[in-house]
């Protein structure tokens, strides 16, 4: 009985306690690094455990909407360990890394478990400064250095931008409890202006993080300077807290004026997918084309904004991308480490012939390609299908075909890695090799779960839906 009452508040005492007995460790120098490999392991299933087990608690909320953000955002994490751990052989601090990535997560998990603002911005926070320390945690790498620098710089305004439009919407609604918010626009006693303004200055500053267009000029960079196993962090788990924010503020705060704030997501939706399809066409490097890649798959989770009505689907739709999009987007990544570590470039070019040298690695990769394209039977149409499916429902079918349209645009540059994989033949002699195994885990774990959701999404479907049965 007293397991079943646990409260999720303990969770916090949990990272912060992992947290601080990992930089404690390091004194310990090398012989430190497993065991504060297999501590932040531990504290992530307890994490999880906590999900499962977990009330409310006087801070955070664990509605079902709160548990399947931040068990996504826990499972992502324990899947990047082992590449984290592997491609940061080289930093000798290792509990700075390990606690870095712990104080992120629990940042995310932070601002996806609360309906006040006030805690929402303080877990964004925390997720963003540990973000900003981890791209650059080589501090002797130049170009990483140089990402983590415009990461911070880009994020600093976006915050900005956040507290500003918090403050106009406090002044206008004299509330930062979402559901106080959601009473007051309804009953029409507010400051329609300052609310309207306030908005639209939050969104800018959840744009950055979301890397919608015109706030992505980060991404780029920042991903292709960060080590792998760290952008991977930033898609899956950076961009799904932001996602998760801006659906719970937005539906259960401003749903009342929705014909205010819809419009507009619509038209940045349509620009960002459309655009980041066509830079990733361009792209020579790998890790830049699945950074645009990222830019147009935010384009479509912001369907889920720019087409609110009463079908639910379309943000379920939107939650199964984010989920499908961090399964994705960490094997890629880690994927392309992998490669990188073998041929000794990150070109594109590079990849022909991929299948002689490493048949396992090219052949997830190839999965990969297929399910973010949104072929079927992969877990990336379904989420897809959703998406378009309820804004079909919702009234908005131009959306979801220009949703389609960018999904065939984005299958060309997709099938260029494919091609050059199995179609071209390497100018370069090689042997058949593996990738490291902290690699290899999480690439064949992911590469299963995308294949075993491609055929059978239906459970998943229905957790989803209980978990928007509070919009």
């Amino acid at each position: 009985m007293i397991i079943t009452q646990l409260s999720i508040d303990y969770l916090l005492y949990l990272f912060i306690g992992t947290i601080t007995l990992t930089l404690v460790l390091d004194f310990l120098k090398e012989k430190a690094r497993p065991l504060n490999f297999v501590l932040s392991i531990l504290a992530t299933v307890g994490g999880i455990a906590f999900l499962m087990i977990g009330v409310d608690g006087n801070l955070l909320v664990l509605d079902t909407y709160a548990k399947v953000f931040a068990g996504i955002f826990l499972f992502s994490v324990l899947i990047i360990l082992p590449a984290l751990y592997s491609e940061l052989w080289d930093v000798t601090r290792s509990g700075v890394f390990t606690g870095l990535i712990l104080a992120s997560v629990l940042g995310t998990i932070i601002a996806v478990t609360s309906r006040n603002l006030i805690l929402i911005v303080v877990g964004w926070e925390l997720a963003s400064i540990s973000s900003y320390a981890l791209v650059g945690i080589r501090r002797r790498d130049k170009i990483s250095t140089e990402a983590a620098m415009k990461y911070f710089l880009v994020g600093a305004v976006g915050s900005g931008l956040i507290f500003f439009g918090l403050s106009l919407i406090f002044g206008a609604t004299a509330s930062l409890d979402l559901l106080k918010i959601a009473e007051v626009i309804t009953s029409g006693t507010y400051d329609q202006v300052l609310a309207r303004v306030g908005i639209l200055i939050f969104s800018a500053g959840i744009g950055f993080k979301l890397a919608i267009v015109p706030f992505h000029v980060w991404i780029p960079d920042v991903y292709e300077g960060a080590p792998n196993s760290v952008t991977s962090y930033l898609a899956a788990v950076s961009k799904g807290m932001a996602f998760a924010v801006a659906i719970r503020v937005f539906y259960q705060a401003f749903l009342p004026i929705k014909e205010f704030w819809a419009p507009i997501f619509a038209i940045l939706a349509i620009i960002t997918m459309t655009y980041g399809n066509l830079a990733a066409l361009v792209q020579e490097k790998m890790k830049r084309m699945l950074a645009w890649s990222s830019i147009a798959h935010a384009g479509y989770m912001l369907i889920a904004l720019g087409a609110p009505g009463t079908s639910p689907v379309v943000i379920i739709g939107a939650i199964f991308h984010v989920l499908t999009h961090a399964f994705m987007k960490i094997t890629s990544f880690v994927a392309a480490r992998g490669v990188t570590d073998i041929t000794g470039t990150d070109l594109i070019d590079d990849y022909m012939g991929l299948r002689r040298i490493a048949p396992g690695t090219s052949a997830s990769l190839t999965i990969m390609m297929l399910s973010l394209a949104g072929i079927p039977p992969l877990a990336g149409f379904w989420s897809k299908y959703y998406i378009f499916l309820g804004a079909v429902e919702n009234g908005y079918p131009l959306l979801a075909l220009i949703g389609v349209i960018n999904s065939v645009i984005s299958l060309f540059y997709y099938a260029r890695v494919i091609k050059n994989i199995y179609v071209e033949e390497s100018p370069k002699e090689g042997v058949t090799r593996g990738i490291k195994i902290g690699y290899a885990a999480p690439i064949a774990i992911l590469t299963i779960l995308v294949l075993v959701l491609g055929i059978y999404p239906t459970p998943l479907f229905e957790i989803l839906e209980k978990s928007v049965a509070i919009f």
